[in-house]
């Protein structure tokens, strides 16, 4: 007859606890295996979008949901100034310039006027002149000019600005300013109709997020503002300790 060892019930309670931890630890990492499966497959989507963002054109795309972009609090900081020229509307909103409601350019300074003539659309800054075709297109972009423009002003199929050092004109050719002898009719800026206005208040949003930027965000976490980048630091900690619970559970099965 075999003689039991004083120690078995001990043992028998160490085995006993020690499969009862091993089972707890099975089922919180299953349950940490389920969240953190999230994190890696944005991580994943993310870092290989990220790999090919040229291919991809991540920066030339721009995110139009209307959630997004309020998340974002992408809006003008400004209220939109616009010219009425002729038939057409020539809007200048936070440096983007549309005509219409087509944006056409980007500028660094405010828009001082503009108007129409027969071949071009005709827009003002204080210190740039830009030629545009009806159809949008860039046609010509002048620096060199009398002085600082005021305001524009036109008459007769000529273009007129006011500098500090008097009033210049130039015909429809815009090769040479001369030293105005006639007051044009000045132009100001007017209300612009509630649908166009709509239009490029849409247009402006749809053009200030990126959606690199948004993948870049989503990869780091900060999309969910200064707590985000700490979130994703949880999901990688949540991911060590599953691949030390994933060890554990390997060797006491051996």
């Amino acid at each position: 007859m075999s003689k039991r060892s004083p120690d078995s019930p001990r043992r028998k309670i160490f085995n006993r606890r020690r499969i009862q931890f091993a089972y707890s630890v099975l089922r919180w990492h299953g349950r940490l295996g389920i969240i953190a499966s999230l994190f890696v497959l944005i991580l994943l989507i993310t870092g290989i979008a990220l790999n090919h963002t040229e291919r991809l054109s991540l920066d030339e795309k721009y995110v139009a949901a209307e959630w997004l972009l309020d998340w974002y609090g992408i809006a003008p900081k400004n209220r939109p100034v616009s010219y009425r020229a002729g038939s057409r509307w020539i809007t200048d909103l936070d440096g983007h310039i549309f005509l219409d409601q087509t944006f056409i350019h980007e500028s660094t300074r405010p828009i001082v006027g503009a108007h129409t003539t027969q071949e071009v659309v005709v827009v003002a800054t204080e210190d740039t002149f830009y030629l545009f075709g009806h159809d949008g297109s860039l046609i010509e972009k002048m620096n060199t000019l009398p002085g600082k423009i005021l305001r524009l002003g036109a008459r007769d199929d000529h273009t007129y600005i006011d500098t500090p050092l008097g009033i210049f004109s130039t015909d429809s050719n815009f090769v040479a300013w001369q030293q105005a002898e006639t007051i044009p009719n000045w132009i100001s800026s007017s209300s612009l109709p509630k649908p166009i206005r709509q239009t490029i208040l849409d247009g402006y949003r749809g053009r200030g997020l990126p959606l690199e930027r948004v993948v870049l965000d989503l990869h780091s976490g900060r999309i969910l503002g200064a707590w985000g980048p700490y979130l994703m630091d949880a999901a990688a900690i949540i991911l060590l300790i599953l691949v030390l619970s994933g060890f554990y559970n390997w060797t006491i099965r051996r």
